[in-house]
């Protein structure tokens, strides 16, 4: 019996360091579930006040016949939510729709502004008359009026003047040019 005592003796020396071993491993679970139900926590909150704040609004502003779909949606939200999958395909869309809307809602409102702006200017405001429209910039000069005359008679009047590279073309051919083109 010797033989079997130190036997049981180191067998019963293992079996409480490895109850220690237990112990110091369950401590150590027991920290790690209380910081990630910690972690959890927040992002469960950051997560309700998303639904709260984006998705409820982008939802109640969608036109729906029957009221139990928005209903049954809400609940399916809130379960993801509750069971804090912020990895779920459907929350990123949905966070995503939501974000989007609000960006084309206040990009709609921006230039509805900036349309009721313009058209208050144009219609009794500051565009209502030529010289609120110019302002003080210089009028483009007005063009002399041309003299109802032969067409003729302003090229042989160009080209003597020299304007066509001091091309002067002989007196015979613009009198038989003159004849050949009479004016209809």
């Amino acid at each position: 019996m010797t033989e079997s005592t130190p036997d049981l003796n180191s067998v019963l020396t293992h079996v409480s360091s490895l109850e220690g071993e237990k112990k110091l491993l369950q401590e150590h679970l027991a920290k790690q579930n209380d910081r990630i139900q910690k972690l959890t926590a927040s992002k469960r909150e950051e997560m309700k006040k998303q639904l709260d704040t984006m998705i409820s609004g982008w939802l109640n502003s969608i036109d729906v016949s029957d009221e139990n779909v928005k209903q049954e949606f809400m609940a399916g939200m809130q379960n993801i939510v509750k069971d804090t999958r912020d990895e779920s395909g459907i929350w990123n869309v949905m966070c995503c729709a939501s974000a989007a809307h609000a960006r084309n809602v206040g990009q709609l409102q921006k230039v509805t502004e900036e349309y009721n702006s313009l058209k208050t200017k144009v219609e009794g405001g500051t565009f209502q008359t030529e010289e609120a429209r110019a302002g003080s910039k210089r009028k483009e000069p007005e063009e002399a009026p041309r003299a109802a005359g032969n067409i003729w008679d302003e090229f042989e009047s160009f080209t003597r003047g020299g304007g066509v590279s001091n091309f002067t073309p002989d007196a015979g051919v613009i009198k038989s040019l003159r004849q050949e083109w009479v004016p209809i």
